[in-house]
């Protein structure tokens, strides 16, 4: 056997035992964390009921990207008004905006409490989910310099 097919052989049968290994992996429970956390927030009856699907997208040392329509550079109101159309003529200090706030930062702080629960969580941070905001064609402001 040359050198050339000994080669061949060898990276043909990493590469089976990697795909044997993908396909089984859940199976022995070996599913990574980063899913165990998305499946809980998926399961969860009061974030189901919500329609936003908060998401984990990190898990680094103990915290927990987790996506938000919402950040410090973007208000709430231009994606609480698109869940609800009827929102979109109110003031910000109409009280079904408020309420509509309110019912959002209520499943933010579930998702965050849920996720803290887990022993090797010690913290949630956010990320900003630009991608609903493309899905929904809801632009973003520039951000202030």
């Amino acid at each position: 056997m040359d050198r050339i097919t000994r080669t061949a052989i060898i990276i043909s049968v990493f590469l089976l035992a990697l795909l044997v290994l993908s396909l089984t992996w859940s199976s022995f429970g070996w599913t990574p964390r980063i899913w165990q956390f998305n499946a809980q927030l998926q399961e969860d009856p009061v974030l189901a009921s919500y329609p936003y699907e908060f998401r984990a997208v990190l898990f680094v040392t103990g915290i927990v990207t987790l996506t938000s329509p919402h950040a410090d550079e973007v208000p709430l109101e231009p994606f609480l008004q698109t869940l609800d159309p009827n929102l979109r003529d109110k003031p910000a200090t109409d009280p079904a905006l408020a309420a509509a706030r309110a019912r959002f930062v209520e499943h933010e702080q579930r998702a965050i409490a849920l996720l803290l629960a887990e022993p090797d969580v010690d913290s949630v941070i956010w990320s900003l989910d630009r991608a609903w905001y493309h899905q929904h064609k809801v632009p973003l402001a520039a951000p202030a310099h």
